[in-house]
């Protein structure tokens, strides 16, 4: 089996969460429980919900190989009535988690309301939507002054689609996938929804397969990093000489849990 290949079938089994099915289950019966119970708590008060994130990109990693992975949700609040200050929802949700969830962790972090379960966190953020026939639909979310800020909650989903699309084979979201984990065995020095924006918004020219795409993007987004740097060198020269198991070797230092 060629070293793309085996970095291909690393990205679409072992760091997609859908393959872990008890996993999988256990954070979507959980992200349910919690919407009903925010329902129940808060009643005509709650608009709808709306999930947001690489949880509905497919990117989100395994715990496993990403301890930091969380769900993203969007508590719509219903305005028509009347609308408070962000920081009024943000206490409602906050004091709401404190009570339903007293052994877990809830802490803020802005503009979201972080909980954290034994099997997955989540970051959950308050809005409220308009709707209206010349401008369509935006969403609003605190701002770091307590005011409203316009957002697109969404935004890279269908950018994302496309260039995976374009590309063909899976590669973009092949790609994603590793550098957020490279980025999570290096202590993640990026934050991850900037992580998949600028992968996403990267042009190169040339035949793409995922490991040459992968190498092209580690190389652009890690180029701080002299560990990067080196086993890019050795991967490229290992390469020349044909000799792939010293190149799994070199990639196990950027991807730890890579058996190639």
């Amino acid at each position: 089996m060629s070293i793309n290949n085996k970095l291909t079938n690393f990205a679409q089994k072992e760091l997609v969460l859908a393959h872990n099915k008890k996993e999988r289950e256990s954070i979507i019966r959980s992200l349910n429980n919690l919407e009903r119970s925010l329902n129940d708590e808060f009643g005509s008060e709650i608009d709808t919900f709306l999930r947001f994130g690489s949880f509905t990109r497919n990117t989100i990693l395994p715990r496993i190989y990403d301890p930091n992975s969380d769900v993203d949700l969007m508590v719509i609040f219903n305005a028509e009535d009347g609308l408070y200050s962000p920081s009024t929802y943000r206490k409602w949700i906050s004091d709401f988690l404190t009570v339903a969830y007293p052994r877990s962790i809830s802490k803020k972090d802005f503009p979201a309301i972080k909980l954290e379960l034994n099997h997955i966190k989540f970051d959950i953020v308050p809005a409220y939507m308009t709707s209206n026939f010349l401008w369509g639909t935006k969403f609003y979310i605190p701002d770091n002054n307590g005011n409203w800020k316009t957002t697109l909650p969404n935004e890279i989903n269908d950018q994302l689609a496309d260039k995976n699309k374009t590309y063909g084979d899976n590669i973009i979201r092949n790609v994603v996938r590793l550098c957020k984990y490279w980025n999570a065995a290096f202590g993640y020095p990026f934050q991850s929804y900037l992580l998949e924006k600028q992968i996403i918004d990267l042009i190169f020219w040339g035949n793409e397969n995922t490991y040459s795409r992968f190498l092209k993007t580690i190389k652009v987004i890690g180029s701080d990093f002299n560990t990067v740097t080196n086993a890019i060198y050795w991967i490229k020269e290992y390469e020349k000489r044909g000799e792939e198991h010293k190149q799994v070797q070199w990639f196990q230092k950027l991807l730890p849990g890579f058996q190639g």
